[in-house]
């Protein structure tokens, strides 16, 4: 029986409205993309994220190339309140193996057979919760925070492997709990009429119907509104509306189709074979690469019409798109993941070694490398050459002192600042990649050379064995680091990887451990002599300091096949596959052809056989 209610300040959530909260999250784990999910139990509270029953698949790199490699995890679990189920399915193709492959031959042999490596299910990361809650509902603050951390498919963040628990079920009703009990102050604008005022149906269906599209980023089906139709109402006879409005947005925040980027494409059945997406997959699929968050209304309205799936009206949404200055958030999450750099906030230094290290320091070298990327690509020349080489950069507060850079005399913060040359060139020489990757006392050719063969040559290394000692030597002030890390390469234990890491990472030795330029480390003048070895042509060899490096790697086809092939892992949030090979061949000639364009790069990606297919397996709604 119901109990008489007061009026709190928190108001509780009705019996009708968890009943219904669980029953429609439920209805929709019944379609979940690559298998039901199937549900134990009665549902007494509001369920939340559906289980991710995601498919095999291959991924991995080498050398730029494509490789195969096999990786697998339960399925995931899902629950409706007290009821908790197990999602069917496993996640396939984690990191791969690392072997070496040759796209143009591999393309070669299809023979034109139209083939694309598999999608996975996969949930939201952060990131785009917040910026989905934020265009969807106006939610401020950070929501996500409570939620488990991402996962990761190479360095960027992609949630399809690991399976999701009862806490991260948890943490997501509570999320969404909240979200809704702010977003009744704005009651009216969401609903777009007077739900208060309509004691029939007519505002609450087109409430329904419009915050449903957007939610789920598809119409919805007519079952679907005629269930939250049924909640709302319920909950509304009795309760209020305002009750009713939050029963509504609370359970479609943790329905599988809000909470996972759900794609079966055009055929409307999962199959194992490239489908091309549906226009609002489609729509979606783009928005999340290039803004990070849900479509707007054009893109709506293209996925409505039919008309995004034309291949000249896709490339203008692409091009409208990254001149929106949502476009930042996507830039900047792609350059600091790939740089390694999402650890900088909150970074300690030796404060007697580093007494100008501080978290204002930390923020503003996150700041400039973040706005460098996205000036060079979105409103620069967009060159990976200039990304690499750049000359300038945007400082602000104390980084014109640890760079040695006067303030320009009526400065104005955004503006470009030009570098002395013979010590900047490009995000490698920023402080944030050089603080982000080394130690807290001193610096670190280990990790500066790791991140540049992994990362920036696609050059995966084997994890160090289990009993090798990683401390990094003490720092003294009378050797210089090259000296104190020589064991590395003189241990025949250790010789194997670190002859390939080391002697990139020596090439930093101009730059301390929070960035800034030096010419004497250990009583002698810096030896910054490197030389990179086991790599193409025209990046192997040796070199002087970390500025003759960056023109290397900005010269080098494996540097732009490295770089085409992340960003193709950061737009599908999965890694490459053998399948994909034509896919590859078609992105690395449009960007090559462009003099290394990442907005040609980008449009190459979007307008992929890879990008505008999805290939899964299992069982469609």
């Amino acid at each position: 029986m119901r109990t008489q209610r007061t009026k709190p300040t928190a108001p509780p959530r009705t019996r009708a409205a968890l009943y219904g909260a669980a029953m429609l999250v439920l209805a929709g784990c019944e379609g979940s993309v690559d298998g039901p999910t199937t549900v134990s139990g009665n549902p007494t509270g509001a369920g939340a994220s559906a289980g991710a029953a995601a498919t095999t698949g291959t991924g991995g790199t080498g050398n730029g190339g494509v490789a195969s490699g096999t990786g697998g995890s339960a399925g995931a679990t899902a629950a409706g309140a007290t009821g908790a189920g197990t999602g069917a399915g496993a996640t396939g193709g984690g990191a791969g193996t690392g072997s070496t492959g040759d796209p143009e031959a591999v393309c070669a042999a299809t023979e034109g057979t139209l083939r694309t490596g598999r999608t996975r299910l996969r949930r939201m990361t952060r990131s785009q919760f917040e910026h989905t809650l934020r265009d969807l509902v106006g939610a401020g603050g950070s929501p996500a925070q409570s939620i488990a951390p991402d996962e990761s498919v190479g360095p960027f963040y992609s949630n399809a492997i690991a399976p999701i628990t009862d806490l991260v079920v948890q943490q997501h009703d509570e999320a969404a709990t909240a979200v809704a009990a702010a977003a009744e102050a704005r009651m009216a604008e969401i609903a777009g009429c007077d739900l208060a005022a309509d004691s029939g149906t007519t505002c609450a269906t087109s409430f329904i119907e419009s915050f449903g599209l957007r939610a789920y980023r598809r119409p919805l089906e007519s079952a679907e509104r005629d269930r939250y139709l049924a909640l709302f109402t319920l909950e509304r006879d009795q309760g209020s509306a305002s009750s009713a409005f939050r029963a509504v947005v609370e359970t479609m925040l943790q329905s599988p189709f809000f909470l996972y980027h759900a794609e079966i494409g055009a055929s409307g059945a999962a199959l194992d074979v490239p489908t091309p997406l549906r226009p609002y997959e489609l729509a979606s699929r783009l928005s999340y690469f290039l803004w990070d968050t849900m479509p707007d209304a054009q893109l709506f309205a293209r996925a409505g019409d039919g008309t995004l799936t034309d291949a000249a009206t896709l490339t203008a949404e692409v091009e409208r798109m990254l001149l929106d200055d949502k476009a930042r958030d996507s830039v900047r999450q792609f350059h600091l993941a790939w740089l390694g750099i999402r650890a900088l906030e909150g970074a300690q230094k030796d404060a007697a070694r580093f007494p100008s290290w501080d978290q204002s320091l930390a923020l503003a070298l996150e700041h400039e490398t973040a706005t460098f990327a996205d000036f060079v690509v979105r409103r620069g020349d967009g060159t990976f050459g200039t990304l690499l080489t750049g000359g300038f950069s945007f400082l602000e507060g104390p980084l014109f002192a640890l760079y040695g850079v006067p303030e320009p005399a009526g400065f104005v913060p955004g503006t470009e600042v030009a570098l002395n040359p013979a010590e900047r060139a490009g995000l490698l020489t920023m402080g944030a990649f050089l603080a982000t990757h080394a130690h807290r006392d001193q610096t670190s050719p280990v990790h500066r050379g790791i991140l540049v063969r992994e990362n920036v040559l696609c050059q995966p290394l084997d994890p160090p064995p289990a009993d090798v000692n990683n401390v990094a030597p003490p720092v003294s002030d009378v050797t210089s680091t090259r000296d104190r890390f020589l064991a590395h390469t003189q241990d025949p234990a250790c010789a194997g990887c670190h002859t390939l890491i080391d002697p990139v990472g020596l090439g930093f030795e101009n730059y301390d451990a929070i960035g800034a330029f030096r010419s004497i480390d250990g009583g002698e003048p810096v030896d910054a002599t490197g030389e990179v070895l086991e790599a193409g042509a025209d990046v192997a060899g040796p070199f002087v300091g970390a500025v003759e490096l960056s023109h290397k790697l900005a010269h080098s086809q494996q540097a732009a096949d490295c770089v085409s092939n992340q960003w193709f892992r950061y737009a599908l949030g999965r890694m490459e596959a053998e399948d994909d090979a034509c896919s590859l061949v078609a992105i690395r000639s449009a960007f090559d052809t462009s003099g290394k364009n990442v907005r040609t790069l980008i449009a190459a990606i979007v307008a992929s056989d890879a990008f505008r297919h999805v290939r899964s397996n299992g069982v469609a709604r």
